[in-house]
């Protein structure tokens, strides 16, 4: 794992490694299917909390519902019910069996989503309901083998507080494709593994550390408590502080 030391992305991707350990807990963390287990989180992560999502990740997959095939003849009220209290449950629940059906009544079923060229399938995934750029992205990288930058709100912050694209591009506003082209540009080709590695980073730095309101700069990380116990397990003992806070123009700016 490795990324372009000619990056201008490198000094803040080696602070980030150096303090957090790599994190294996990530998809699929409890089924076989990849494809079917990052599309259940994709959809039901949105505006909810992880520690929720796999909540009902996990009630889901231990009432049989554990592929796509048998999400699609899944009750609508059921499945909705299993979803709870993901936000916007009810709507989730129907776009997740439509999602299901369109995977089952496509050739070559849900390996179609992510066999191919990273630009056609990413129109196909944007054409399923309830998926948009982050998630489309998302399913590309961990359900498929393309590395890419997925520009989440974790990672919009991160490089918006460190400032490290602030004379190319506005990362908290500017549109999606913008910050993900000015990004990948710099970057230079990547591994699925360093592509994985680097979202994961961004996540775990925003979970501990540089959280939306009042950011633990100088402060021990936050910890957060999951279903699985060893997601993050080794990511909440007592530091010092964020590893980015060097680097970081807010922290320097407030502090």
């Amino acid at each position: 794992m490795h990324l372009n030391p000619a990056s201008s992305l490198a000094p803040l991707y080696n602070e980030l490694r150096e303090h957090f350990p790599h994190e294996p807990h990530w998809w699929p963390m409890h089924g076989e299917d990849r494809a079917f287990e990052v599309v259940l989180g994709m959809i039901l992560v949105q505006q909810t909390q992880w520690g929720t999502v796999e909540a009902a990740v996990l009630r889901i997959l231990r009432a049989g519902v554990d592929s796509f095939e048998a999400l699609a003849t899944t009750d609508p009220d059921h499945l909705a019910i299993l979803c709870k209290p993901c936000a916007f449950y009810g709507h989730k629940a129907i776009a997740l069996i439509r999602i299901a059906q369109n995977v089952c009544t496509t050739p070559g079923g849900s390996a179609a989503l992510v066999t191919g060229e990273r630009a056609a399938l990413r129109q196909t995934l944007l054409a399923l309901p309830q998926i948009g750029r982050e998630s489309a992205d998302t399913v590309l990288l961990y359900a498929g083998q393309h590395p890419l930058f997925i520009v989440d709100a974790y990672a919009r912050r991160v490089l918006a507080r460190t400032g490290v694209y602030a004379d190319r591009v506005d990362c908290l506003r500017a549109p999606y494709d913008e910050v993900q082209r000015i990004i990948e540009a710099d970057i230079g080709p990547m591994d699925v593994t360093t592509a994985r590695e680097l979202h994961a980073m961004m996540v775990e730095a925003s979970i501990h550390h540089c959280t939306a309101n009042n950011p633990r700069c100088t402060r021990s990380g936050a910890v957060r408590r999951f279903v699985d116990p060893r997601k993050c397990a080794q990511h909440c003992p007592p530091c010092t502080g964020c590893p980015a806070a060097t680097l970081c123009q807010h922290h320097l700016t407030i502090g």
